[in-house]
């Protein structure tokens, strides 16, 4: 990350641990047919969401909220109405209140965008930057390869 953009040829499904998938519907079009990209930025946030979708990293989210700060995007292809996308997250670093999430979103051609985005967990209560626990560290930061199906 650090602002270096990986080519799309290096943008592979394999680089990625957590995965959802998103229907495309016709609300998601624009005038030119295509799926709009403010559409893409929906299912991006869609794919960070699942990141902590696990019930194991639940304590550690109690009463933290999560704000993205920065937000890049890179569109590939076009994106037409019907079909679904998968998207795929990973995290690449873990600061002491902040993180940081590649993702590419594919559809039946391939990869169509990718993002990179820089999330900060906010304290509910105070609403200023909580630190990251060290356990929420170790989830964020395993392997890819330790994904589940």
């Amino acid at each position: 990350m650090g602002g270096q953009h990986a080519p799309v040829s290096e943008v592979q499904r394999e680089d990625f641990r957590f995965w959802t998938e998103e229907k495309l519907r016709n609300m998601d079009t624009d005038q030119f047919r295509h799926v709009n990209h403010s559409a893409m930025i929906t299912f991006f946030e869609a794919g960070r969401m699942e990141i902590f979708r696990s019930s194991a990293i639940g304590a550690f989210m109690d009463g933290v909220s999560i704000a993205v700060v920065r937000l890049l995007m890179s569109f590939h292809r076009e994106l037409f109405y019907p079909g679904s996308v998968r998207i795929g997250s990973s995290v690449t670093n873990v600061g002491r209140t902040s993180f940081e999430v590649r993702q590419g979103l594919f559809g039946a051609d391939g990869l169509v965008a990718s993002a990179e985005a820089t999330c900060v967990l906010i304290d509910d209560r105070t609403r200023r930057p909580h630190p990251v626990a060290e356990e929420l560290r170790a989830y964020l930061l395993a392997p890819t390869s330790s994904a589940g199906p």
